[in-house]
Order: structure tokens, then sequence, then C-alpha cells
């Protein structure tokens, strides 16, 4: 018998320390598996290592931005479905179209978002 409470999974990429260790902090918490990159090289990589769930992404990242990691989640048959969130200080109308366009779910703006809702949305989103 399948076991009704498996945890889910999420991927957090974030280059700003103190936001990932709250982050990852607050989803251990909720009884998340949590994954944390700070490098938009590691992404896709860790994405089809550990096959998330969900991945919260920042797009003003080292290596790759987060706009180009996105695409390559997108593209990638092994990664294509994988719900993305978008996380950034980011904020014209712009940005939040692009996003959209290359396939994130939902786009958060760092300072006006409480972690509550990141938190309520990706549980929502999971059916949790």
């Amino acid at each position: 018998m399948k076991k009704k409470n498996k945890s889910k999974k999420i991927l957090i990429v974030e280059d700003d320390s103190l936001l990932l260790k709250v982050l990852s902090t607050t989803f251990l918490s909720e009884k998340f598996e949590v994954v944390t990159v700070e490098n938009g090289l590691e992404v896709l990589g860790a994405a089809k290592k550990f096959m998330p769930d969900i991945i919260m992404l920042d797009l003003i990242i080292p290596g790759i931005d987060g706009f180009s990691v996105l695409k390559q989640l997108k593209e990638d048959d092994a990664t294509k479905n994988i719900t993305v969130a978008i996380m950034s200080n980011l904020g014209s109308v712009g940005d939040v179209k692009s996003t959209k366009a290359l396939g994130a779910d939902e786009y958060f703006i760092k300072a006006n978002t409480e972690i509550e809702k990141i938190v309520k949305y990706v549980k929502a989103k999971l059916n949790i």
C-alpha cells in the first residue's frame, strides 16, 4: 500500500544565503524534501537528479540567469513538466510576461511577498 503522506520535493534556486536559509528551513518544517542551488549552472542537473515537484527560481543568480534556466528547464523533456515559480525583485511587467511566456507558473516579487504566501501557493499548487 502506498503511503499517502509521501513528502513533496522542492528545489530552491536562490543566491541570497539568508533568504535561502529561511526558505529551506520553512519548507523543511512543512515536511518537504528540500534541495537548494545558488548558481544557475547547477539547476538543470539538480532538477534532473532530484526531480522536484516544484522549483522556486530566482532570476538574478550567478552563472546563468533565471530566464535562461527557465528556458532550459522547459525545453528539456525530463524537466519540462515541473512547476516553476519565480521569486525575484525584478518587478517590471515585461519581466513577468517574459517568464510566463517561457513557462513559469507564478511570479513573486520578493520585496513584496511574505514567506507564508509562497508556502501557501506551493501547498495549494501541490494539493497539500
